[in-house]
């Protein structure tokens, strides 16, 4: 490829940019304001942060600042506890940091897209990947795989931009991008395979594999990775035991698996398709079935087509083979090239874009979202659902009363069942934290001499008779019952009983 074909496109972009700049800044906006609604709407329909308890788990990881952690590298449960350095131990905080997040991912896409087309119609793709349940109501639960939605489409627009300039500064910060999302989720490791691909099947992108530059793009990812290889080593690789507990069964099975976690995607990007066709003017017919033929030929754009299904592709072969147990949510991070692919065919064909259109399209949505997420809230409450009804910041509080009343200080530890305990070190004043009693080898950095010398408060779901028989062993002590119970919509859910056992601290 000569020098000429490699600057040409920035040239032309350049030249696109400043003139359709003031349009586009007035668009990009709306991802903010999408961010703000997603806060609130969570807020409205979730009564906890999660049921499962990944959120609150973040955050008693995160707050030991370690290299790696017993199920998952580090990134998410670092960027958690930084995040509680500066704001409040609350629920639409924790939905705020899980909005902001998606919403780098969508201006990661935007700049991605950017590459491909002008930056007014790139910012379609945005705001389309914006109404999918992948950037809005499953990125709410912020976990190791919804952290991967902000990293990956950064990783893939310094991929590009390197593929394009050849230039040290994106060699640099495509390596260490690539290591932040290795050290987000394991499964990123499915988009270098991706994007290794695409160099391979690109002869003009072929020879970068052979430039001094491509040094560069390794040592960055080294030193990134370099003190979480570290503990890998000195742990004995705890979180490789953790990743093979998902596989297993056959052959047929995986295929199965992989199957329903394929039509799960396609379900995901449906409105992505729709905003998407809602936004070009006229012709959506024809557009419509541009847009699908641009997914079953890869002649229309090989460069985007590998970038959008080179990782269902990796992922595929990678699960099936590896019988792996796959969750549709592992992909959720690999379309931040689909709605950039549809753009770019749909552009060169020369059909027109109306991207103004997507103020008045996202504000319907928003109203929807807003409404459906009240009557979620709402609905939950009167049902009394575990979701709407489980009382934990409140038996935090309770907790914290109890304590400080007697020992006129904050919680030390926390312990018992899990996500009582964890909550109780979560909504705390950020010196609270937790030690898994029924697993201590997954919090290493306590032990049992440190609980009797710190003191710690053992909390027990009533129903929960193994953490009772443990608490009373540790603590020798006799419980205290509380009763606690949520209020929500005007109405006072149902109460819910948990023991209490404390461990006096050694003066």
């Amino acid at each position: 490829m000569s020098d000429t074909t490699l600057v040409r496109p920035i040239v032309v972009k350049s030249v696109q940019r400043n003139s359709d700049g003031g349009s586009t800044r007035n668009l990009i906006w709306l991802l903010p304001i999408h961010a703000i609604v997603w806060t609130v709407a969570a807020w409205l329909s979730r009564g906890n942060l999660d049921t499962p308890g990944d959120m609150i788990e973040n955050y008693v990881w995160g707050i030991e600042w370690q290299a790696g952690y017993a199920k998952h590298p580090p990134l998410f449960a670092w960027i958690t506890a930084a995040w509680f350095r500066f704001l409040p131990h609350t629920d639409i905080a924790y939905f705020a940091l899980s909005a902001l997040n998606a919403m780098i991912g969508l201006l990661g896409i935007v700049a991605f897209a950017g590459r491909f087309v002008t930056y007014r119609i790139a910012a379609i793709a945005g705001i389309a990947m914006a109404v999918s349940p992948l950037y809005s109501n499953l990125a709410i639960k912020f976990n190791a795989n919804s952290m991967l939605l902000s990293v990956w489409p950064w990783t893939a627009y310094f991929f590009v931009r390197y593929m394009h300039t050849r230039n040290w500064r994106s060699a640099i910060a495509l390596g260490a991008l690539a290591a932040v999302a290795v050290l987000g989720k394991y499964f990123s490791v499915v988009l270098l395979i991706a994007l290794l691909l695409e160099v391979l099947a690109r002869p003009a992108w072929r020879p970068c594999i052979f430039e001094r530059h491509i040094l560069l793009v390794v040592a960055a990812g080294a030193a990134v990775l370099a003190p979480h290889v570290h503990w890998l080593v000195i742990n004995h690789f705890p979180t490789f035991a953790y990743a093979d507990d998902r596989t297993g069964g056959t052959f047929l099975a995986a295929v199965a698996r992989f199957v329903v976690y394929t039509l799960a995607q396609v379900g995901y990007l449906v409105l992505s398709f729709a905003v998407t066709l809602l936004l070009v003017h006229g012709q959506r017919a024809q557009a419509s079935r541009l847009m699908v033929t641009s997914i079953l030929k890869p002649s229309l754009n090989p460069d985007l087509w590998w970038l959008a299904f080179g990782p269902l592709i990796v992922v595929g072969v990678i699960a099936v083979l590896s019988r792996t147990q796959m969750a549709s949510v592992w992909g959720m991070a690999q379309w931040f090239a689909i709605v950039p692919l549809w753009l770019t065919v749909l552009d060169r064909t020369r059909f027109k874009f109306k991207p103004e259109w997507a103020v008045r399209t996202l504000s319907c949505y928003w109203l929807i979202v807003l409404t459906v997420a009240s009557a979620v809230g709402y609905i939950g409450a009167i049902r009394n659902t575990d979701d709407a009804a489980e009382p934990r910041a409140e038996l935090a509080e309770a907790a914290h009363a109890l304590w400080h009343q007697r020992f006129h200080h904050e919680i030390p530890v926390a312990a018992g069942s899990d996500h009582e305990a964890q909550s109780i070190a979560f909504y705390s004043d950020g010196h609270t934290r937790y030690w898994n009693m029924s697993n201590p080898q997954a919090t290493p950095w306590l032990s049992i001499i440190d609980l009797k010398r710190r003191g710690a408060l053992f909390v027990c779901r009533e129903a929960d008779t193994p953490c009772i028989e443990q608490s009373k062993k540790i603590t020798n002590a006799l419980p205290t019952r509380v009763t606690v119970n949520k209020h929500a919509w005007g109405r006072s859910l149902t109460a819910r009983n948990y023991l209490l056992f404390v461990l006096v601290p050694v003066h």
